[in-house]
């Protein structure tokens, strides 16, 4: 990775207005929303996996339903947004995730606007992940974004990585993992609810907080990450 002094992109010195790991322009130009159709049941990109529209190859085949009622992102997990939230999560720099708080902001609240969203829930770290990383990066993420959210969810246990899993194990690593804060219940009852995550892979992690939070009282839960995972070509 290049020096934090130069642009990532174009390799040009960083001074006056940018973006931390970019300049103003090269992130302008690569940290884009997704403009293109998605899969109504996962939200992966129609052109990357075609099925049936308007579902994927994957959900048309395999029938997948989720306990959430829609998912949407602000754009692909590839290029510099996934260099940003690597360097933003794994080198702890803060001041990455605020940029993509600001550029994502307008986005997410027009989603939540649109499904006329009553509470934010990010999801969240195990104690364990809290104090090795130093933050929670979607609580960081939706402070930048100045999107209100409540902290309604707890993680149980330590689970094991996902990133390291495959789909099936996924599934089986998060049952039981989550719980909804026994305080936040009265407040959920009823309530659209919107679950904030930075990456969206298989759906495992929010389809589970999304079944504790129908038990709960919800109304219905929504899905809005930052990015969406894509299988990379080979």
């Amino acid at each position: 990775m290049l020096s934090p002094e130069y642009c990532a992109v174009c390799g040009k010195f960083l001074i006056g207005k940018h973006r931390k790991i970019t300049c103003e322009e090269c992130w302008n130009i690569h940290i884009r929303p997704f403009s293109g159709k998605k899969c109504a049941v996962c939200g992966y990109p129609l052109k990357l996996s075609p099925g049936s529209e308007p579902l994927c190859r994957d959900c048309f085949e395999k029938s997948r339903k989720f306990a959430f009622s829609g998912v949407s992102y602000f754009g692909l997990y590839k290029g510099l947004l996934e260099i940003a939230i690597k360097t933003f999560k794994i080198a702890k720099r803060r001041e990455i995730g605020k940029e993509i708080g600001q550029t994502i902001s307008n986005h997410l609240k027009k989603f939540l606007s649109g499904n006329k969203i009553d509470i934010i829930i990010p999801v969240p770290l195990h104690p364990e992940e809290l104090k090795a990383r130093g933050f929670n990066q979607c609580h960081l993420i939706l402070s930048a974004a100045n999107v209100p959210f409540i902290d309604g969810v707890e993680k149980r246990f330590h689970g094991r990585k996902q990133a390291l899993l495959s789909k099936q194990e996924r599934k089986e690593n998060v049952k039981g993992l989550f719980a909804v804060k026994e305080n936040v219940i009265p407040q959920i009852k009823g309530k659209r609810i919107c679950l904030f995550d930075d990456i969206f892979t298989t759906g495992s992690t929010v389809n589970e907080i999304a079944q504790e939070l129908i038990k709960a009282g919800a109304d219905a839960v929504y899905v809005y990450t930052v990015a969406r995972s894509i299988k990379k070509s080979k």
